[in-house]
C-alpha cells in the first residue's frame, strides 16, 4: 500500500497513478462497467457458438444434421413435433413440425446472424467512414456530391429501399455473376444478398456523423501543425484525424450489427432473405403456421437468442464508445 504524503498544512496529497497506453486506459475504463463485462462474455459465448457451428458444417459434409429429422438419425421418436425433452441432446429445445432439432437450427442460425451482422456492418462502416472522412476533410464539390448522395438515400423509406435492392441483387445480373464465383457453393445467394443490401443502405448515419466531426477536428491546432510539417492529406486523414473520430465508428458498428440481424429476420420473413440454411428469420417466419398447431418452442428459442444477442451488442457498444471517446477521459 503506497504511503500518502501530506503538506505543511496537513492536507493529504493523493498519490499520482501511473498512466498506461491509450488502449490500457480504454480497457480500464471499460472494466469499470460490470454489466458491460458480463454482456461481453455473453457476446463471446454467441461468437463461440457461431464458430463451432461453422466448423461442424465443414466436418459433417452434406446433408447437415439440421436437415435431418431425429427419426432419420435413428432416434426412437414417433411424433414429429416434440416439446423440449431429454430424449437426446438434440431435443433439449424440442423439434419442429417437420421433426428437425430446434437446438441445431438455432445453433446454425447463430452463425448466420454473425455472418450477416459482421459482414453487413463492416461493409456499411467502410463506406460511411470513408465517404464521411473524405467529404469532411476535402470539402468543396466532393462534399456536395457526398451530401447529395446520402440525402437522396435517406429520403427513401428504409424498408422499401432494402426490398428494392434485395430483388435487384437476388434476380439481376449480380446474381448471375455471383453464381459463377468459387465461394457461391459455400455461401448462399440469400446470405450474400442480405450482406450487400445492409452494406449499401446503412452507411448514411455514420457518414453524416463522421463528416460533421471531421469538419470540427480538422480546424484544431495539431492538424494545422501536421499540414505545416508537409504531411500528405491521406496521412492527416487516416493517422491524425481518424483516431479522434473512431469512437463514432465503434458505436455505429454495434448499431449496424443489430440492424443487420433484425433486417435478416424481416427480409427472410418476406421471402427475399436466407434461403438455403436455417436462420432465426426462417424460424420466426415458420412460426406463422406452427403457432396455429400449438408449437411455440421454435419461436421462443429463436426470439430469446435474438433478444440476448442484440442486447449484449448494444450494451457493449455503448460501453466501448464511452471508453474510447477521448472527450470522456477522466
Amino acid at each position: 500500500m503506497a504511503a500518502v504524503s501530506t503538506t505543511a498544512t496537513g492536507t493529504a496529497i493523493e498519490p499520482v497513478r501511473e498512466l498506461g497506453s491509450p488502449r490500457q486506459e480504454a480497457w480500464r475504463r471499460f472494466r469499470r462497467d460490470r454489466v458491460a463485462v458480463v454482456f461481453l462474455w455473453v457476446f463471446a459465448a454467441f461468437f463461440a457458438v457461431a464458430v463451432v457451428a461453422q466448423l461442424l458444417e465443414f466436418a459433417q459434409g452434406s446433408p447437415f444434421l439440421y436437415e435431418l429429422t431425429l427419426k432419420e438419425q435413428g432416434y426412437p421418436v414417433e411424433e414429429a413435433a416434440r416439446p423440449p425433452s431429454l430424449v437426446t441432446w438434440q431435443s433439449w429445445l424440442g423439434t419442429t413440425s417437420a421433426g428437425k432439432s430446434v437446438l441445431l437450427r438455432v445453433f446454425h442460425g447463430t452463425k448466420v446472424a454473425f455472418v450477416v451482422g459482421t459482414c453487413g456492418a463492416a461493409l456499411s462502416v467502410l463506406i460511411g467512414m470513408t465517404l464521411g472522412l473524405v467529404a469532411g476533410f476535402v470539402g468543396g464539390w466532393v462534399d456536395e456530391v457526398v451530401v447529395y448522395v446520402y440525402s437522396t438515400i435517406a429520403s427513401i423509406p428504409y424498408l422499401l429501399l432494402m426490398l428494392a435492392l434485395a430483388f435487384i441483387v437476388r434476380q439481376g445480373p449480380i446474381a448471375e455473376t455471383y453464381r459463377g464465383l468459387f465461394f457461391s457453393e459455400y455461401v448462399s445467394l440469400g446470405l450474400f444478398n442480405i450482406v450487400v443490401v445492409i452494406g449499401l443502405t446503412s452507411w448514411v448515419t455514420l457518414c453524416r456523423l463522421v463528416r460533421a466531426e471531421v469538419k470540427k477536428v480538422k480546424e484544431l491546432d495539431y492538424v494545422h501543425a501536421a499540414r505545416a510539417l508537409g504531411y500528405s492529406r491521406t496521412r492527416i486523414m487516416f493517422v491524425h484525424i481518424l483516431p479522434n473520430v473512431f469512437h463514432l465508428v465503434i458505436i455505429n458498428f454495434s448499431l449496424t450489427f443489430v440492424t443487420a440481424i433484425k433486417s435478416e429476420v424481416i427480409l427472410t420473413f418476406l421471402g427475399v432473405g436466407v434461403d438455403r440454411e436455417p436462420s432465426w428469420g426462417q424460424m420466426i417466419a415458420g412460426a406463422k403456421s406452427e403457432l396455429m398447431q400449438g408449437i411455440w418452442w421454435p419461436l421462443l428459442a429463436s426470439g430469446t437468442l435474438l433478444f440476448l444477442l442484440t442486447l449484449s451488442v448494444n450494451y457493449v457498444g455503448d460501453a466501448l464508445r464511452d471508453a474510447l471517446d477521448p472527450r470522456l477521459k477522466r
